[in-house]
């Protein structure tokens, strides 16, 4: 397999200017700090975890603070006022049916503690820890999936800074020649025809140049936008696409990793027990919930002086016709249902992931040492066509027709290098191993040499 020229290299390093250089791992790292997708996970996280304490704070007593000021002439409240408040008295009774209207303060504190609750707190309990541990597997899914994104883009800026670099060879070259071509027909040894074909040949490798050169500034604006960058902040990727061997095993192995380690699985299969804890909430509904209780009460006609009082024990709560249980219950048992369909498909969506990637790494490698040799052959057919046209024996058409065909060759070998690469990192991504040394793998395989 052939090697990057001399030249393109000079020239691709000759694109940066004054532009900084961005590797492969500082990219990754800017993109997890600034992904907006990962600071949404994090506060669903924080959501979960004080959903959690409060799931186990319900097995704490509670307590109410409560006062009312109330005033009224109706009998049975005029009369019970009286009582709470001591000032009861005979002379009460004559005016019994007939009171004068009657002011209460009343003030009390109320504290509740939670006996047995149909196993509703610890169902609870049981509900939000599944959350949480299906959130933290999703959250590092997200991190894998944010990681994916930056290395597919930082790939995609560095194969067009090699597009524009191989165009920009081949537009200098071709270039050369119709110089040569311009005094050759001046003298009549080149063909009119000849010439404004080459002409046109070389107009059309300048508008690829066009093309590319804006496809690069676009990938660059897109990579500064991920980062959480100015999108017109000037970088070039730092590194070379070249030949790389990244021992790839036999695809059983990573689908069954992936199927073991896979954080979306886990998720689903925490989601699944959540489901399963609603499920025997409901159909626990029917139990009696017991409580112990107390209250210190003080009433009093006026704010000078109060009257105590206290009251506790123990109350049972029992629902009896609760018309919505039933169908609660099928609902609980439908959800479980979706959960483990959404498993099933999460497992078969993982194996045609890992059965992709890996068809598409060993596809890309294969094309590459068939671009390869495309590449090697298209150069080595410019060379003799160039001897050839310098003694009149070839025309200058050829000449620029062998460029284009060593440019499109050149292209395609990058193209494939880029998708080893790629899919390489798909690969990883896939099977739950796309962490920061994989990325460090691909940093190596891409560093400048």
């Amino acid at each position: 397999m052939f090697k990057t020229t001399i030249s393109t290299l000079l020239l691709t390093a000759g694109l940066s200017g004054h532009a900084a250089a961005l590797g492969l791992e500082e990219a990754v790292r800017e993109g997890l700090r600034a992904s907006s997708d990962l600071e949404l996970m994090r506060a669903k996280k924080a959501e979960a975890g004080a959903l959690l304490q409060e799931a186990k704070n319900n097995r704490l007593p509670r307590l109410a603070v409560r006062s009312a000021y109330t005033r009224g002439d109706e009998p049975v409240y005029a009369f019970a006022s009286a009582m709470k408040q001591g000032t009861f008295s005979m002379a009460s009774m004559a005016t019994i049916n007939d009171p004068e209207p009657a002011s209460n303060y009343q003030a009390s504190l109320e504290a509740g503690i939670p006996l047995f609750t149909g196993f509703a707190i610890s169902r609870g309990i049981e509900m939000r820890e599944a959350g949480a541990r299906a959130l933290d597997a999703a959250s590092a899914r997200a991190e894998a999936g944010v990681r994916f994104s930056v290395v597919h883009q930082w790939l995609t800026a560095l194969l067009r800074r090699h597009l524009l670099a191989t165009v920009e060879e081949a537009v200098a070259d071709s270039e050369k020649e119709m110089k040569s071509a311009d005094s050759l027909r001046e003298k009549g040894m080149v063909l009119g025809s000849d010439y404004y074909a080459a002409e046109a040949i070389l107009a059309g490798l300048k508008a690829y140049r066009s093309q590319w050169r804006r496809a690069y500034d676009l990938e660059r604006e897109r990579l500064n936008i991920m980062l959480g960058r100015p999108k017109d902040a000037a970088f070039e990727p730092a590194g070379r696409l070249d030949e790389a061997d990244f021992k790839v095993g036999p695809q059983g192995d990573y689908l069954a990793g992936a199927l073991e380690r896979r954080a979306d699985l886990k998720a689903a299969g925490e989601a699944e027990k959540a489901a399963a804890a609603w499920a025997s909430l409901q159909k626990n509904s029917i139990l009696p919930t017991v409580e112990a209780f107390g209250v210190l009460e003080t009433n009093s006609e006026r704010l000078s002086d109060f009257s105590s009082s206290n009251l506790y024990g123990v109350r049972l709560a029992l629902p009896l016709g609760d018309p919505g249980r039933s169908s609660r219950r099928k609902a609980a048992e439908a959800r479980i249902g979706q959960q483990r369909a959404e498993a099933g498909g999460l497992r078969r969506q993982a194996a045609g992931e890992v059965a992709a990637a890996w068809q598409n790494y060993m596809g890309a490698v294969e094309s590459a040492r068939d671009a390869a040799l495309t590449h090697e052959k298209a150069r080595q057919s410019l060379e003799l066509f160039r001897p050839l046209y310098r003694q009149g024996r070839q025309s200058v058409m050829e000449v620029l027709r062998a460029e284009r065909a060593v440019l499109e060759a050149r292209a395609a070998w990058y193209e494939n290098l880029f998708k080893i690469n790629l899919f390489y990192a798909q690969l990883r991504l896939a099977s739950e191993t796309l962490d920061g040394s994989a990325v460090a793998e691909i940093a190596s395989a891409t560093a400048a040499r």
